[in-house]
């Protein structure tokens, strides 16, 4: 089933999982207890670290820390998402993004009142229609809904290898 997004029939946006379908499934709770100061910043962090979560990135760097490091930077700071995928034959941010925006979304929200970010930039690929027009759609449902609790600006990438490195990909 194709959704629609320009028209009637849209055969370049897959089915995905729309905010209102998230909200009813407890999207956006963890978020707002944040947000109501019902889970402090510090519990966040020590949830993630203990966790085990990492990035993906070859070094693996532990995300907890990595949040506390970045938490104690002076401001202003940034969030960026790299959604270009420049690496030969990677399609996992492309099927995550255009399957499942809300949990990206709400990651991206959620790591950045922890650590204090002021704008979330999503870098997406340019070859990545579907995911560009899909963000831009649920964004809007979430402004309308005021659920959202960070700027989010979406910024199309060329599609290089080189992005794939965190200094590359902010210059370009």
């Amino acid at each position: 089933i194709i959704n629609s997004v320009n028209g009637p029939f849209d055969p370049l946006i897959p089915n995905y999982t729309k905010l209102d379908e998230y909200l009813k499934n407890g999207g956006y709770n963890t978020l707002i207890k944040i947000v109501k100061k019902k889970i402090d910043k510090k519990e966040i962090i020590k949830i993630i670290t203990e966790s085990g979560l990492r990035g993906l990135g070859g070094a693996g760097f532990p995300s907890g820390k990595k949040w506390e490091i970045v938490s104690s930077y002076d401001e202003p700071r940034y969030m960026t998402v790299n959604g270009d995928e420049g690496e030969p034959g990677t399609f996992k941010d492309r099927y995550y993004l255009e399957n499942s925006p809300h949990r990206i979304i709400e990651g991206a929200m959620i790591a950045s009142l922890v650590v204090g970010c002021e704008k979330i930039f999503l870098y997406i690929r340019d070859e990545y229609p579907a995911v560009i027009e899909i963000l831009k759609k649920e964004i809007k449902k979430l402004e309308a809904k005021k659920l959202l609790f960070v700027p989010i600006e979406i910024r199309r990438g060329a599609g290089a290898y080189i992005c794939g490195e965190e200094s590359a990909m902010i210059e370009s």
